[in-house]
């Protein structure tokens, strides 16, 4: 159950808009590794670390903020008791509207698919629409997105019958730094080797439709979704690279959109110096410190946070400083 914090931000002052840090919640599934928490300095966790969900409101993992005077306070009810001040006023929502993790693909993930926003309630799931930016990819490491031209139903079933479905995925080299736009309707995998930041629509709705013959510990299958994924899969969508947005240049520190989607904004940040950021209004930033070690400070509070750290900052905090110790990259999303 969401904790809620002793102060209710209506209740507080706006020194309560400072840099929420948030408390990440970890997924441990077959396909995961142990690369999340000891690349990026974390208390390690039982088992595998498929995944660390570092932005979250949703029924299967909630992000609490661990640090100031709203230490204990769920996303949920800080969304809900800020409203525009904490989302902004680009996107009306009853929920946060994005989620945001870190993937260590150890093994393959599954060939899989999500519905987008018109398929969605033809099969009761949530519409999901997903990026994928490579923090590290291992020698040879690659990612599939998209089919082949000429895949139909007919032979992607007979595919699926005989074992060769890879051969109708196009694969796409995991070089850090690259980028893709996975849209509902997309078919794709990620290969193991994979270290990414994945930015989606706030949604956990995935359906398998082929696992490379793998078993669990048992020696069982995981469940397959073949039919609802017949119902969503757009048979000519194909992956999106990203299209940036000409760097603005100030001094040693460069700003640069990656991603613009109906859903979030992506963008680096490759910085030096000290830097002020504003905002308008229209939508919170979450910063995510690839490389280096940044100062986040504002009038409510400031906090240092090193490479693997994720930092929320609410819409209604017109302005804040970063100061990097050293070059630094950052990523940040935001909504349109």
């Amino acid at each position: 159950m969401p904790l809620t914090s002793p102060l209710p931000y209506h209740l507080a002052m706006k020194t309560h808009l400072y840099p929420y840090l948030l408390t990440p919640v970890y997924k441990n599934y077959i396909w995961g590794g142990t690369s999340i928490p000891s690349r990026f300095n974390r208390k390690p966790q039982p088992g595998l670390c498929a995944e660390s969900w570092e932005l979250c409101d949703h029924a299967d993992g909630m992000s609490i903020v661990r640090n100031g005077p709203l230490e204990g306070t769920s996303l949920h009810d800080l969304s809900l008791d800020m409203g525009s001040d904490m989302v902004g006023t680009a996107q009306q929502t009853d929920k946060f509207p994005i989620l945001v993790k870190i993937i260590d693909a150890a093994q393959k993930l599954s060939v899989q698919v999500h519905p987008n926003d018109e398929t969605a309630p033809l099969v009761g799931g949530e519409a999901k629409s997903e990026m994928w930016y490579i923090l590290d990819g291992a020698p040879g490491a690659q990612f599939y997105a998209g089919l082949v031209a000429g895949t139909t139903a007919a032979t992607f079933d007979a595919a699926l019958e005989d074992g060769t479905v890879q051969n109708l995925l196009k694969p796409h080299p995991a070089a850090p730094g690259a980028l893709a736009y996975i849209r509902g309707g997309c078919v794709h995998a990620i290969g193991e080797g994979c270290l990414i930041l994945e930015v989606q629509q706030n949604s956990n709705t995935t359906y398998r439709v082929y696992d490379w013959g793998r078993v669990d510990a048992e020696g069982n299958p995981r469940e397959l979704h073949v039919e609802k994924a017949r119902q969503v899969i757009d048979w000519e969508l194909d992956a999106a690279g990203a299209t940036p947005s000409e760097p603005i240049v100030d001094g040693p520190n460069r700003t640069q959109d990656l991603l613009v989607t109906p859903y979030f904004r992506f963008g680096r940040l490759n910085i030096e110096s000290s830097c002020q950021v504003t905002n308008d209004g229209r939508s919170f930033h979450m910063l995510f410190v690839a490389n280096g070690t940044l100062t986040v400070s504002c009038e409510g509070g400031e906090e240092t946070i090193s490479a693997g750290t994720t930092c929320l900052l609410p819409a209604a905090l017109a302005e804040y400083t970063l100061a990097p110790d050293g070059p630094c990259e950052v990523l940040r999303v935001s909504l349109v």
